[in-house]
């Protein structure tokens, strides 16, 4: 662990993940000391109740009021909002509506499993939360999302042993009617194979980011800053592998990723008996529908995916760790440091925001505040850098460059300011350096690549100035 920190560019965000993981890991150990099986039951139903009530009024509601009151204008985050609209997919409270398709999924596996137990006037509230999140499900138009729920349920209705063979075809049918509906609803995608091919890019940049670093890897949390280099001009830009296990091996590298995946398959196989069992066949199921949305996303990246996986997976494989004190002092600590964490990207966000929207008054403050959190926010240093470029001040610019810069020395941008103001200053040389790190460090970006040519082409035509 101690090596692939050393190959983290970003060692603020080898840190989070690392503690992420681990409170993932604490969560587990805790849960696996009970059984969970009636305390989800109104855990799920109020979670379920909220979201799916809150897709519905974002699709029916909220969709067509940002489209009515939409004005066309420079901001970023407006125009992503208005595009997410446009499309149609819900996510409800969730980021993305994959993500909020995987939940759906989830949370209508326990619906199905509280339904069939369920008598008099509680039948009537599963019954009709179901309904909820079968709407819920089609609306997030997700491909990915019916498929993972096809699975997940099936491996549920036949491990419980509650289903009968011939309901198997009618049932088979109406999920391929679901299937097919939003094929219908996203008919232009899915002629084109969209997904399939930004999957496929998305993998292909992660093979990228792998070749280039197999021992070591690129260090936790740091996939984000390892491929923008690795994304060619033609291909879709995300900061994400889209894979959770192709992620995880660019991150860890390939020895120990590979060590990890040998000692879990052994402990896995040893547990196998425990996902058959009747008994455990909601847990069970619940773990192979997360299992397949890390084959098709970052899965347990999510907090979402994976708070989700560990406690079903705890239900499943129970093990005796440390005393239960242990767990819930190593839950409540870790939890406090990431929801500490978790504040100082929110009010980042915010300054992000702001500064799409032409506020740069407010974004410089709310970055300030984040930085008081956070002082290795990369991402605030360079809101302050922008801001200050955009108001000439010069001196302010280059004191937040240089902060950006000693956390995350490739940052494109930044490197691209810092190119621009050594160039105005005569140190053309050091100018060059930075502005090949700047194209270097984002192939799409037609701007860096303009510049780094003007560079090298009049590199040998400047005066050579004194003191540079």
């Amino acid at each position: 662990m101690l090596v692939n920190f050393s190959a983290s560019e970003v060692k603020g965000l080898f840190f989070v993940r690392l503690l992420y993981f681990l409170f993932l890991a604490a969560v587990f150990f805790l849960c696996a000391r009970f059984r969970l099986e009636k305390i989800l039951a109104p855990i799920s139903g109020g979670i379920a109740l909220i979201v799916f009530i809150y897709g519905i009024v974002q699709k029916f509601v909220i969709f067509p009021m940002i489209l009515e009151n939409y004005q066309s204008g420079p901001s970023f985050y407006s125009q992503a909002l208005v595009a997410r609209a446009s499309s149609g997919r819900i996510f409800s409270i969730f980021p993305l509506p994959t993500l909020y398709a995987m939940v759906c999924g989830l949370l209508l596996i326990f619906i199905v499993h509280y339904l069939y137990h369920a008598h008099g006037p509680a039948r009537i509230f599963w019954g009709t939360l179901f309904l909820l999140g079968a709407v819920n499900l089609v609306l997030t138009e997700s491909f990915g999302g019916i498929l993972f729920f096809t699975a997940g349920i099936l491996f549920y209705l036949f491990a419980s042993r509650t289903f009968r063979q011939r309901w198997l075809a009618p049932l088979l049918m109406v999920l391929a009617l679901v299937f097919f509906l939003v094929i219908a609803l996203r008919f232009a995608e899915a002629r084109e194979l969209a997904p399939a091919k930004l999957r496929f890019a998305n993998w292909m940049q992660a093979g990228r980011v792998i070749a280039q670093a197999p021992v070591l890897g690129v260090g936790l949390g740091n996939y984000e800053t390892a491929v923008p280099p690795h994304v060619m001009p033609d291909e879709p830009v995300s900061i994400y592998a889209h894979n959770f296990f192709l992620q995880m091996a660019a991150e860890t590298g390939l020895p120990l990723f590979l060590f990890l995946a040998v000692i879990g398959l052994a402990w896995l196989k040893a547990r196998l008996p425990m996902f058959l069992k009747p008994e455990n066949a909601l847990f069970a199921s619940a773990c192979i529908l997360i299992l397949l949305f890390n084959m098709f996303d970052i899965g347990n990246y999510f907090f979402a995916a994976g708070i989700s996986f560990v406690v079903a997976f705890s239900q499943v494989a129970r093990v005796q760790g440390l005393s239960r004190r242990g767990h819930v002092i190593a839950v409540v600590l870790l939890a406090a440091v990431l929801l500490f964490h978790h504040i100082g990207v929110n009010r980042q966000q915010a300054g992000d925001l702001w500064l799409s929207r032409q506020e740069p008054g407010r974004a410089e403050a709310l970055y300030r505040s984040a930085l008081k959190v956070n002082p290795f926010s990369y991402r605030s240093w360079l809101g302050l850098a922008h801001i200050a470029w955009q108001r000439k001040d010069q001196s302010a610019a280059d004191l937040a460059l240089k902060k950006v810069l000693e956390i995350f020395p490739g940052q494109p941008y930044a490197n691209y300011l810092v190119s621009l103001s050594l160039w105005r200053r005569g140190a053309y040389g050091t100018a060059l350096a930075a502005s090949a790190r700047a194209a270097k460090g984002n192939l799409k970006n037609k701007e860096y690549q303009r510049w780094h040519e003007f560079v090298q082409n009049n590199l040998s035509r400047q005066p050579a100035i004194p003191g540079n």
